[in-house]
């Protein structure tokens, strides 16, 4: 059976509440219903004021109300009428210092819930493996950890909070008037029920599904923007700036022209439930004009009407209005419960991992998920600690691919790779990763300092492991001619930086983190022959230490301190050689 909104989004909820949430919950439903009762009381309050505001000496002929008159020693009706109301007025004040408590305290506990959805989505999205994490792709994962959790607390946790706020005050109000005037009831019970159920399922399927198309659109203009900034130089140079601002403006426009489509629908409960309410008025002037024996008690019905409406046409208005914005907002449901299984999935213990001797590639062959054909075809090699390995091939003969799977990226179909010959595996990744490097073409920079991007903001920095990983990476002389030596800014994405420089900061960082087996991945192939030279400079001092390289290039020069080097062809190993044959 399918879940109606409201039971699936408390459900929703549940998942991110511990027993201590969920204990406050419980509290602040208790406070909830304090202050709907008092809601309902402030309403009742009134309802004798105005029944003697119509009808004079009504309260003498009260007893209970004579009783009070008498015993505050009142002498005139109209001075005890004064001192009620100013009470009323009082008790309002209270009551509504009161509701504006209880809301603190909810949007205190719906921020609680904000950040550990959050915090969730973002653990889940940086567990998701490599391949589904570049096939989701970056725009819809930063729309997913963001905007969606935030929808998730405007659209759904607030929205439950105003419907079950509301919904006690419309049962209690009702109650009230069946039993007080059961004739107003059924007034509004012909009139009100109807109306919100037209209402409701007339917007529901519609709101749901400009809610999900809503939420399709944001990741396009997010990546529109992305690639406009981080493309800025060469977008101005090709002159295609314009090209992608309008990409995003075409988005933006069908963004814009559904939410203002979602605005309207957010005010059509308010338009049709105020004519609900004049008609009903129409119906009780009709009512006590052609069937009551008693039209003068038409200003009290009207006055009763009127102190209801006040407080149970606003509380239905909302009602109806938290039931459209859950129901468009059910997408968010939908993104939170999906790849929730990379956040539950229990990892296995973790092992050690030595690495002494040697890193042996077994029969290594790789095919891509949903994919018959092998990328990589029965690779074995072995490479001893301290060597330097060079890997070349034409672009797609699975050099990267290769790397991918010694980084635990990827993993193999057939075949493992051992260390010292233990396999690579879930149980021996956060001890492999410990010890492993990588320096990609286009390095990750952070617009931050040179220290932070070296030690990916380390609170705490060793000097001694920075002096050495700025040594081994020819950066000392360099951050030494800057002004403010390790705190320089870099610039967005290094822009402040040669090629060069870049590149020596991505080695510099693995040297910091103590590497034992560095990876370079075409680290200079987007370098000039200058640039090139500095980074080999740094490539030539690592081939003093006893750290392992692996180094993917097209450039053969770089390879010059290289022990061995693997060519590979449309996947298979189909040649070692040595530096000298290469260059002959």
């Amino acid at each position: 059976m399918k879940e109606g909104v409201v039971l699936r989004s408390l459900n929703s909820i549940r998942y991110y509440l511990t027993p201590q949430d969920k204990r406050k919950a419980i509290v602040m439903f208790a406070l909830l219903l304090i202050s709907s009762v008092l809601d309902v009381f402030g309403l009742a309050s009134l309802v004798p004021v105005i029944i003697a505001a119509s009808r004079p000496g009504s309260i003498l002929q009260n007893e209970h109300a004579l009783w009070l008159y008498n015993k505050l020693g009142f002498n005139t009706e109209v001075n005890f009428l004064i001192f009620i109301i100013l009470n009323i007025l009082l008790f309002f004040l209270v009551k509504n210092l009161f509701s504006t408590f209880i809301n603190y305290q909810q949007t205190r506990f719906t921020a609680h819930i904000a950040l550990k959805v959050i915090d969730r989505q973002f653990q889940k999205h940086i567990n998701l493996p490599f391949l589904l994490f570049n096939e989701v792709g970056s725009s819809n994962l930063i729309n997913s950890t963001l905007n969606v959790s935030n929808d998730y607390v405007y659209g759904i946790i607030r929205p439950l909070f105003i419907f079950f706020s509301e919904l006690i005050i419309v049962i209690l109000v009702v109650i009230g008037m069946l039993l007080y005037q059961p004739i107003l009831f059924l007034i509004l019970g012909l009139v009100l029920v109807p109306t919100m159920s037209f209402i409701y399922w007339g917007l529901r399927n519609r709101v749901e599904n400009l809610g999900t198309t809503l939420s399709s659109l944001r990741p396009i203009s997010l990546s529109a923007l992305s690639e406009s900034f981080v493309g800025f130089i060469e977008l101005r140079l090709a002159g295609k700036q314009t090209k992608f601002m309008q990409r995003l403006l075409n988005n933006e426009e069908k963004y814009q022209a559904l939410e203002a489509k979602s605005y309207l629908y957010s005010l059509i409960p308010v338009r049709l439930i105020e004519m609900v309410a004049i008609a009903a008025v129409v119906i009780i002037f009709l009512y006590s004009l052609l069937f009551s024996d008693n039209p003068t008690g038409l200003v009290t019905i009207v006055g009763l009407f009127a102190a209801s409406a006040y407080r149970l046409m606003p509380s239905i208005n909302r009602l109806l209005t938290t039931l459209v914005t859950m129901k468009q907002n059910q997408y968010v449901v939908d993104d939170l419960l999906t790849m929730r299984e990379y956040l539950t999935r229990p990892r296995p213990a973790q092992q050690a991992i030595k690495f002494e001797k040697t890193i042996s590639f077994d029969h290594i062959s790789f095919a891509f998920p949903n994919s018959e054909d092998l990328v990589l075809k029965d690779i074995s090699f072995t490479v001893r600690k301290g060597e330097k390995i060079g890997i070349i091939g034409s672009s797609g003969s699975g050099k990267t691919t290769l790397m991918n799977v010694l980084l635990r990226f990827y993993m193999e179909s057939i075949g493992n790779i051992k260390v010292d010959g233990v396999p690579l595996s879930e149980e021996t990744l956060d001890a492999w990763y410990n010890i492993v490097g990588y320096v990609k073409q286009d390095t990750f920079l952070m617009e931050a300092s040179i220290q932070d991007n070296i030690t990916l903001r380390d609170e705490q920095v060793d000097t001694q492991r920075m002096h050495y990983a700025l040594e081994q990476a020819s950066l000392t002389d360099f951050v030494a001619s800057l002004p403010e030596g390790l705190n320089t800014p870099i610039g967005e994405r290094g822009s402040r930086l040669s090629g060069g420089q870049r590149q020596r900061v991505g080695i510099a960082r693995a040297l910091y983190k103590r590497a034992e087996v560095l990876v370079l991945d075409e680290a200079t192939s987007a370098l000039d022959n200058e640039t090139e030279r500095e980074v080999s400079e740094a490539i030539s001092k690592l081939s003093h230490t006893n750290i392992t390289i692996f180094i993917i290039a097209h450039r053969i020069t770089t390879l010059q301190q290289c022990d061995r080097i693997y060519e590979l062809r449309n996947g298979k190993l189909v040649a070692e050689h040595q530096y000298a044959d290469l260059l002959s």
